[in-house]
C-alpha cells in the first residue's frame, strides 16, 4: 500500500492538471467582476474543489501525494495565469508538504485533511500577496506596462494586504475546510473508509 505505482503518478497528474485548469477558470472568472470577489476566489475554489483535493487523497493515501498534487496543480495555474514566480509556489507547496507529514502520520482523517486544505487555499492567498508585500513599486510598474490604469491597481493592491489579506487568508481556509466536508458528502458512496 506504501509503493508508489506508475498509476499514482498518473493519476495525481491528470487530477492536477484538471484542478490547475478549474482554478485558472474561476480564478478568471471572479477577476472579470471585481477585485474584491477576486480576492475571495481561493475560498470559492475550496469550496468547489475540495472534493477533487479528497479523491486524490483517499485514491493515494501515501505521504507526498498531497505535495505533489498542490505543487503541480499550483505550478499549472501560476504558468498558465502569468503569476510564475517561485514564492508563490514556493509558498503553496511548502504548506502542503507540511500538511503531507501531518495528515499521514494521522491516518488521513477528515478534520485533518480539512484544516490542511483550508491552509493550503490560505497559502493560496498568502503567496499571491507576496509581490505586493515585498515588491510592490516593481508591480505596480508591471501592472500598468500590462494596460491596468492606476485606479484599478490600486484596488488590487487594497483588497490583497493589510485587513483584506488576514480576512482573505481567513475566508479562504473556511472555504477549503468547508470544500473537503463537501466532498466528503459526495465521495461517500464511492469510498467506505471516509471518515
Amino acid at each position: 500500500m506504501n509503493s508508489w505505482k506508475i498509476s499514482d503518478f498518473v493519476l495525481i497528474g491528470i487530477l492536477s492538471a484538471l484542478y490547475g485548469v478549474l482554478v485558472l477558470g474561476i480564478g478568471a472568472l471572479t477577476v472579470l467582476l471585481s477585485p474584491a470577489m477576486h480576492a475571495l476566489s481561493p475560498a470559492l475554489i475550496g469550496v468547489l474543489l475540495g472534493t477533487v483535493f479528497l479523491f486524490v487523497v483517499k485514491k493515494i493515501p501515501k505521504f507526498g501525494a498531497i505535495t505533489l498534487f498542490a505543487a503541480i496543480s499550483t505550478a499549472l495555474f501560476a504558468g498558465f495565469s502569468g503569476m510564475m514566480y517561485v514564492p508563490f509556489v514556493g509558498s503553496v507547496t511548502a504548506v502542503a508538504l507540511i500538511i503531507d507529514l501531518i495528515a499521514s502520520r494521522l491516518s488521513y482523517r477528515i478534520p485533518v485533511l480539512a484544516a490542511g486544505y483550508g491552509l493550503i487555499q490560505a497559502a493560496y492567498v498568502f503567496g499571491g500577496a507576496i509581490p505586493l508585500l515585498f515588491f510592490l513599486d516593481q508591480e505596480m510598474i508591471r501592472w500598468q506596462e500590462a494596460g491596468m490604469d492606476m485606479e484599478r491597481i490600486q484596488k488590487f493592491v487594497e483588497h490583497s494586504t493589510g485587513v483584506f489579506l488576514a480576512a482573505g487568508m481567513g475566508i479562504a481556509f473556511l472555504g477549503g475546510f468547508i470544500g473537503i466536508y463537501i466532498g466528503k458528502r459526495i465521495l461517500r458512496k464511492h469510498f467506505k473508509e471516509i471518515a
